[in-house]
């Protein structure tokens, strides 16, 4: 029953149900105490006049056992004729549709853990690497993760590090600032996502290229730009991401190319822009195996995108 009520809300709220048609209730792993937190801070902080006279009342049902990341709520969504329940506020049924499937990708890319602020004082590197992960995985604010960042930047055991080739691989990006271009994109994603960052041959690209993907529904739907990536000359630190940018969708594996950007002198599409962008390489861990970090901050370039940092784990 609430599986079948649940999809029922996707087909019928959602922009593009078709997306959700074949998705497993229990594949949609959502984390309790959030999706709670959010439902009600919202519901609380604006009420929603209903746009029928069928209203649509949330209550979410989660069991006394703590929950961890991956376990799944059962959300009872129920049609009431009658107004507000003693229960729950009521909202339209499109709004807690789109309230709740927001909910979803951002709470299962969130553990449930407390937020925890960067430690004051790390005294070597393994502490301070240990503390960025955690401040990271509790979900922890933007403040402290850069906080967590700038205590273990002094530790980069690598010089020069946009010259070696531990730099290339493929990378699964686990924080990024408020200001990346990626962190706007996959805010408001309903679903759970993966970013994925592919530099060099060892990603599998061509020698100076590089590509971020953002991959949903296990990558059966991807989203891939693709752009150069070349050594600065005159920073052994940064690489300088620009044109020819390739923007393109793969859906099972097959290819839709949607814009590009052939050079700085072509003309901007509606996504995509022409600027060179200088990614300077703040923290890289050589060894070349999985789970190696790396952080790396744009430093010119797009003044919209500046400053932004990314924190990458080699996979």
């Amino acid at each position: 029953t609430y599986q079948k009520k649940f999809h029922f809300l996707l087909r019928r709220n959602l922009p593009y149900p078709w997306l959700f048609q074949d998705v497993p209730y229990h594949s949609l792993k959502m984390n309790a105490q959030m999706i709670c937190q959010r439902g009600s801070t919202a519901l609380q902080s604006q009420r929603v006049k209903p746009v029928t006279e069928q209203k649509c009342a949330i209550r979410s049902a989660a069991a006394s056992r703590p929950r961890t990341l991956g376990s799944t709520i059962r959300m009872s969504i129920e049609l009431d004729q009658n107004g507000p329940t003693a229960e729950g506020s009521v909202v339209s049924r499109r709004h807690a549709g789109q309230m709740m499937i927001s909910s979803v990708g951002l709470a299962a890319a969130s553990p449930l853990l407390t937020p925890l602020p960067a430690l004051a004082n790390p005294t070597n590197a393994s502490e301070a690497r240990a503390n960025l992960l955690t401040v990271i995985k509790s979900g922890g604010g933007y403040e402290d993760v850069q906080a967590a960042i700038d205590q273990l930047v002094p530790y980069n055991p690598t010089a020069n590090p946009a010259r070696v080739p531990e730099l290339q691989g493929e990378w699964r990006l686990i924080w990024s600032s408020a200001t990346a271009e990626v962190t706007k994109a996959t805010r408001d994603l309903p679903l759970p996502f993966q970013s994925i960052q592919l530099v060099g041959p060892g990603g599998g690209m061509e020698e100076g290229r590089a590509a971020n993907l953002i991959r949903v529904l296990g990558g059966f739907v991807t989203l891939k730009l693709s752009s150069s990536a070349l050594e600065d000359p005159t920073n052994s630190s940064a690489v300088t991401i620009g044109p020819p940018f390739r923007l393109e969708l793969l859906v099972a594996g097959k290819s839709i190319p949607l814009q590009s950007v052939e050079s700085t002198e072509s003309p901007t599409t509606d996504i995509l822009g022409n600027q060179l962008n200088e990614f300077t390489q703040l923290y890289l861990e050589s060894t070349g195996q999985a789970g190696d970090i790396r952080i790396s901050k744009v430093t010119s370039g797009d003044p919209a995108v500046v400053d932004s940092a990314f924190v990458h784990v080699r996979i």
